[in-house]
């Protein structure tokens, strides 16, 4: 099994990841600036079995811009890595919440970067426009259960 968990800092990635890792028997496996962040290195990772990622390629398509850095892969790269991931039956969600909880949880959990907070509201979006460009479903995760992911998850394409 495989999944790719995509969206702004503070929608609950890393909480459904580890449910997630959990009921699946998944490791997980976090996507951070400090990973090269090619298209070579979003390649090759989706190949990796019994993983479940904690952010992925679409966030490279929208956080350079925040932090003012020349991108690392193309729009093109990540839809050449999504399609190599679907065909690998890797199940593909992107988060979303409600920007005043997002908010909220960022300022509880402290310490975020401002040019994140700042831009909340517009990195959210950013996720959401990429997901219908990608045609990858979008997940409220105030809005559906845990049993409605886990069927989403578990359903045959």
């Amino acid at each position: 099994m495989r999944i790719i968990l995509e969206g702004a800092d503070g929608v609950g990635k890393t909480t459904l990841a580890n449910i997630l890792a959990f009921k699946y028997g998944l490791d997980i496996c976090h996507c951070t600036q400090h990973d090269p962040a090619d298209f070579r290195f979003y390649k090759e990772s989706v190949r990796k079995n019994n993983v479940i990622w904690d952010r992925h390629t679409i966030g490279e398509l929208i956080y350079p811009k925040i932090f003012d850095r020349k991108p690392q892969i193309s729009g093109e790269d990540v839809r050449i890595v999504l399609w190599n991931a679907k065909e690998l039956d890797t199940k593909i969600f992107v988060l979303t919440e409600d920007p005043l909880l997002i908010q909220k949880r960022l300022l509880d959990r402290g310490g975020e970067d401002p040019r994140i907070f700042d831009n909340i509201n517009w990195i959210n979006d950013q996720f959401i426009f990429y997901a219908k460009q990608f045609n990858v479903p979008v997940i409220s995760t105030s809005s559906m259960t845990l049993n409605g992911i886990f069927n989403m998850i578990e359903k045959e394409d």
